[in-house]
């Protein structure tokens, strides 16, 4: 029994000593590489955003974007209070559809991804 018990009595000092021990060393986050886009920001001027709803019984809010730049944008379309868009490539004059996948959602923005 003595056994035992000074055998727990140590488990025990040594996980109670484990709970104190200092939190690991944490990373600072890495700089992108070149090209390599991280930052979201609103879609550039030279993009055209039409709010559309799209279906016959439930009607889902969505963007068609058009692309009046002279190269590709990535572009998602922001909902408040529900899912947002997948981002997408809209490559120069050319028009893509941005829906949220629920249909209770608000209009928010469109913005780079």
């Amino acid at each position: 029994m003595r056994k035992f018990v000074s055998t727990t009595a140590i488990a025990a000092a040594i996980g109670g000593s484990l709970m104190f021990a200092a939190p690991g060393a944490v990373a600072a986050p890495q700089a992108p590489a070149a090209g390599e886009v991280t930052v979201l920001g609103t879609a550039p001027s030279c993009v055209s955003v039409k709010r559309i709803t799209d279906g016959y019984l439930v009607k889902y809010k969505g963007y068609d974007v058009t692309n009046n730049c002279k190269t590709a944008k990535k572009l998602k379309g922001v909902f408040s209070g529900g899912y947002d868009s997948e981002c997408k490539t809209v490559n120069p004059k050319k028009t893509a559809r941005l829906m949220s996948s629920q249909p209770w959602v608000g209009y928010d923005k469109v913005i780079t991804c």
